[in-house]
């Protein structure tokens, strides 16, 4: 006889897989002790925040860098490089360069400074490239006193006033005679003056001086300085100058020479090319 069994109570329950391996009881002797994971100590908050140390006592914030930030040691400040001693050097002789000899060593030391500071890690840039314009400014200032000196030399003359040897000069320094080439340029500042025997392009046969007063125009000094040379010239030139050279004359050409020298110089020249000998009587 067969008693039936009252329906299960509950939530159903899956059913067993028949085909799964069984595993045999559980035997108290082969228990195996699992340890329990520990939870992790908490995490400390970040330095300033509410939560955790906000640095120094007293509210103060630390601003140096700690080594876990900037993978190191902290940063530590190098010294500062010193003056180059060359460059100082040029910049002192530059501005004594008054002493050509000075004005050399300061170029020289300058450069010398700058090649150095390629390959050195210290000041002084400016005062060698400082020193190196000074020095050149001050060769040149040199070089223009040298040649204004050449320029302004008297010529050599003997007893009688020739002249003996060749001498660059001014046009002021010419003088009634004197042989020169040079004048055949629209404005005429310096001249060579040389001995008549010597082959040149002009020679000065007379000068006069216009009279005073105001800046009266080229085209009056030009009328006046073509009768007047006309007048004194003419008279004192040999018949073979007369037909051989051709007159002309060197004249203030603005006011402002006008004020430095009102003087009309009149000159014969050759026609092309120079002549030699004096065309005076």
């Amino acid at each position: 006889m067969t008693a039936e069994l009252p329906p299960p109570s509950g939530p159903p329950q899956p059913t067993p897989d028949v085909d799964a391996p069984t595993h045999p009881a559980a035997d108290s002797s082969h228990l195996m002790t699992v340890p329990v994971p520990m939870a992790p100590p908490p995490l400390m908050p970040p330095v300033g925040t509410e939560d955790g140390p906000s640095g120094p006592p007293g509210g103060a914030s630390s601003t140096s860098p700690s080594p876990s930030a900037t993978g190191g040691l902290p940063y530590q400040p190098s010294a500062v490089p010193g003056s180059n001693g060359l460059a100082i050097a040029a910049l002192c002789c530059g501005l004594a360069g008054i002493v050509p000899i000075a004005a050399v060593v300061a170029i020289v030391l300058g450069a010398v400074a700058l090649n150095q500071l390629h390959q050195r890690v210290q000041r002084g840039r400016g005062m060698a490239i400082t020193g190196i314009v000074l020095g050149v400014l001050w060769l040149l200032a040199w070089a223009v006193f040298v040649v204004a000196a050449v320029l302004t030399g008297q010529p050599e003359r003997d007893a009688a006033g020739a002249v003996t040897q060749t001498t660059d000069a001014y046009v002021e320094d010419l003088e009634a005679g004197d042989c020169f080439s040079g004048a055949g340029r629209q404005e005429v500042d310096s001249v060579t003056i040389l001995p008549c025997g010597s082959p040149h392009q002009s020679q000065v046969v007379t000068i006069y001086t216009m009279p005073a007063g105001p800046w009266p125009g080229e085209d009056t000094v030009v009328a006046a300085a073509e009768k007047g040379c006309t007048d004194k010239a003419d008279p004192l030139i040999t018949d073979r100058a007369y037909n051989a050279l051709r007159p002309s004359f060197i004249y203030p050409q603005d006011a402002y020479s006008w004020r430095g020298s009102r003087e009309i110089v009149c000159v014969v020249e050759a026609a092309k090319g120079t002549t030699t000998g004096t065309a005076l009587r």
